[in-house]
């Protein structure tokens, strides 16, 4: 569970039982923040093959930043609503493909 990549609201809520249950601090909040960073990632890895570049919050934790080798940015993972969880609550399934189909233009441009 521990690993566990949340891919809808159910498992957000099993995740965070899981964490708040072994003496974490989490709400419902962090645990989609954290799904949807190792989203991002987790495809960003697919489509390199393998970990070569890194992902952050942008300082305004708004925006999912993609770091090229050279440590500069390359790329946004951007939200469609006021913020990539609200995007996930509305439509997690959707989101992930966004991602990753976004992931894929950023790799090939770089």
């Amino acid at each position: 569970m521990q690993n566990l990549i949340p891919g809808d609201m159910l498992e957000v809520n099993q995740k965070l039982k899981w964490e708040l249950d072994n003496g974490q601090t989490a709400d419902e909040e962090s645990v989609i923040n954290d799904a949807v960073l190792a989203g991002v990632q987790y495809y960003t890895d697919e489509a390199l093959e393998g970990h070569y570049w890194t992902v952050k919050w942008n300082a305004n934790h708004d925006a999912i930043d993609l770091y090229g080798m050279a440590g500069k940015v390359v790329g946004a993972i951007k939200p469609i609503s006021a913020n990539l969880a609200d995007d996930f609550r509305k439509d997690s399934q959707g989101l992930f493909i966004r991602i990753e189909k976004e992931v894929a233009v950023i790799v090939r441009n770089n």
